[in-house]
C-alpha cells in the first residue's frame, strides 16, 4: 500500500467530532488588535497552496528548484535529525531508556514513550519524521505532526508527518482560536482533526495568527532572482552564448523573407553544439553579433551575490557547505562553525525540544532533551589549552581538565594515587622557589606574560645533583 495511502486511512480513523481548543481567558472586545481582521480573523479557511509552491524551491524536479536552498536546508535538518536526545523528569534527573543505560533502582522512561519517539510509525524513523518537520518548518513556516490514535488511556499510536501542501488551518467562529485542522489529499475528501491531535510548529509571521512564515515568504525576491539568473545563464550557454545579433542584407527584404531567414540561420547555428562553427552568408547578407560575453554579463559576480544571499537568510555559514571563507571576512573558519552550532542549531533545537515536550512528553511527566552542543576541533582545543597552561597560578589538574584528561590520580591508582594527587596540586608559572615534592624550582616559560623571567627560579645543575645524592666535584 503507498505510504500516503495508508496516511489518509490513518487519518480516517480520527472521529469527524471536534472539540475546539478553547482560548485563553479573555474576550475579543478586550483586546481587538490581537482579535480583530487585522490578524485575518475572517471565519474562512486558510488555504495551504502557497506551501507547495515553497517546498517546490528545496527540490521537486521542477525549473523552480534551487539547489543552494537544498544544501542550506539539508545542512539545517540532517544536523537536528541526528542529534541525540534523552529524557529527564522536571528535576533534572535523567530517565534512562533501558536498564542496561540504568543504574541499579534508577526511574526508566515509560517504555510506550520510548518506542513512540524511536519509532514514531511503521514507515518512518525518528530521524526522518524530524528532518522533514524542520524542512517543512522553514521552507513553508509551518510544520504538522499528528498524534493519530488512542490507546485508552490518553496516549498516541503513531506520530505521521501533514505536509503542510495538503493541511490547512481552520479558524475558530465563536471565540476558539483554531476550529481544527484539515487534511486534504489529492483526490480524497477532506478529513477534519482536532487541535489537540496535531502538533503545528509554526513560525513567526506578524501578518497571519494561523500560519506561519518560512525562510522563502522572508526574502521571495532573493529566490526570485536566483531562478532567473540560473534561467538565463543555461539559456546563453544553451544557445551558444553567440546567436543574439543582427543579419542585414544590402536590399530591403518582405517581412516573411525575413521570419525565414532568422529561422534558417538559427536552425544551423543555434545550440551549444553548434558554438563557435563559421557561418557562410550569401546574398549579401552580414551578421553582426550584440550580445555581451558572459565576463561582461558578470554571471560569476551576481551567481556568488544571489548564493550569499540565500545563505545569509539561512543563516548557515559558507565554511558549512564546504566553501572557502571570505579573504576579507574576519571571522575564521572555527569561529563560523562555532556560530552555526551556538547561534543558529541551538536555538533550534531548543524550540523542537521545548515543542515536542509540551505536545507530547509532558503527558508522561518527562522533558525532551536533544543533545547537541559545538565540539571545538582538537588542534584548537590543543591551543587553547596551551595558553591556559601559561596563567600564573595556574594547577596541573586544571591544565589537564582544558584537554579533556582524565584526572592523574585515576590514571595513577594504587600506591601512586598519593604522588598523583600532589602532582595534581602543583602550582605553575609562579616566581620564586617552589616547595612541591618534587624539590625542582618552576622554570619560567619563554615569552611568559605576568612576570620576568629570573634565572634564579630555576634548579642549578649543582642543586638538582646533590638532590639525588651525586657527589659534585
Amino acid at each position: 500500500m503507498p505510504f500516503w495511502d495508508s496516511v489518509r486511512d490513518a487519518l480516517s480513523l480520527e472521529g469527524k467530532a471536534v472539540n475546539a481548543r478553547s482560548v485563553i481567558p479573555g474576550s475579543r472586545t478586550e483586546a481587538p488588535e490581537v482579535y480583530g481582521t487585522q490578524m485575518g480573523q475572517t471565519g474562512s479557511r486558510f488555504a495551504a497552496a502557497s506551501a507547495k509552491r515553497q517546498l517546490e524551491a528545496y527540490g521537486s524536479g521542477t525549473d523552480k528548484a534551487m539547489d543552494w536552498v537544498a544544501d542550506c536546508m539539508g545542512v539545517i535538518a540532517e544536523t537536528a535529525a541526528h542529534a541525540a536526545w534523552h529524557l529527564e523528569d522536571y528535576e533534572g534527573n535523567t530517565a534512562p531508556r533501558s536498564r542496561a543505560e540504568a543504574e541499579k533502582g534508577a526511574r526508566l522512561a515509560d517504555p510506550w514513550l520510548v518506542q513512540l519517539l524511536e519509532e514514531p510509525n511503521g514507515y518512518q524513523s525518528w530521524e526522518e519524521v524530524i528532518e522533514l518537520f524542520v524542512i517543512d518548518r522553514y521552507i513553508t513556516g509551518d510544520g504538522f505532526l499528528l498524534k493519530r490514535g488512542d490507546d485508552g488511556q490518553g496516549r498516541p499510536l503513531q506520530l505521521l508527518r501533514l505536509p503542510p501542501q495538503y493541511t490547512e488551518v481552520v479558524p475558530g467562529k465563536k471565540g476558539e482560536l483554531i476550529e481544527c485542522y484539515e487534511y486534504k489529499a489529492p483526490g480524497q475528501p477532506p478529513v477534519k482533526l482536532a487541535p489537540e491531535k496535531v502538533i503545528h510548529w509554526k513560525g513567526p509571521n506578524p501578518h497571519d495568527s494561523y500560519r506561519g512564515a518560512g525562510v522563502i515568504a522572508m526574502g521571495p525576491r532573493v529566490f526570485d532572482g536566483e531562478i532567473a539568473l540560473t534561467e538565463t545563464k543555461t539559456a546563453y550557454y544553451e544557445n551558444g552564448a553567440r546567436l543574439e545579433g543582427v543579419l542585414e542584407a544590402e536590399q530591403a527584404i518582405s517581412e516573411s523573407n525575413a521570419a525565414k531567414l532568422r529561422r534558417q540561420f538559427a536552425g544551423i547555428y543555434a545550440g551549444a553544439r553548434q558554438a563557435f562553427q563559421v557561418a557562410v552568408l550569401g546574398r549579401g547578407l552580414t551578421y553582426k553579433p550584440i550580445q555581451s560575453n558572459a565576463q561582461k554579463a558578470e554571471f560569476g559576480l551576481m551567481s556568488d551575490q544571489s548564493r550569499d544571499r540565500i545563505l545569509a537568510l539561512f543563516r548557515v555559514p559558507r565554511v558549512m557547505l564546504g566553501l572557502a571563507s571570505e579573504t576579507s571576512s574576519t571571522t575564521a573558519p572555527g569561529e563560523e562553525r562555532r556560530n552555526f552550532d551556538n547561534k543558529r542549531m541551538r536555538p533550534i533545537l531548543n524550540t523542537l525540544q521545548t515543542l515536542l515536550t509540551k505536545e507530547l512528553t509532558a503527558d508522561f511527566g518527562l522533558q525532551l532533551k536533544i543533545d547537541y552542543e559545538y565540539q571545538m576541533p582538537i588542534e584548537d582545543q590543543f591551543k587553547l589549552g596551551a595558553e591556559f597552561a601559561k596563567i600564573p597560578g595556574v594547577l596541573v589538574k586544571e591544565v589537564r581538565k582544558q584537554f579533556n584528561l582524565d584526572p592523574l590520580r585515576d590514571v595513577m591508582a594504587g600506591p601512586k594515587a598519593d604522588e598523583a594527587e600532589e602532582i595534581e596540586n602543583l602550582v605553575l608559572n609562579m616566581p620564586g622557589e617552589n616547595d612541591n615534592a618534587s624539590g625542582v624550582k618552576d622554570r619560567p616559560l619563554p615569552g611568559e606574560p605576568g612576570r620576568t623571567p629570573d634565572p634564579g627560579n630555576t634548579a642549578t645543575f649543582d642543586e638538582a645533583a646533590q638532590r639525588q645524592g651525586v657527589a659534585v666535584t
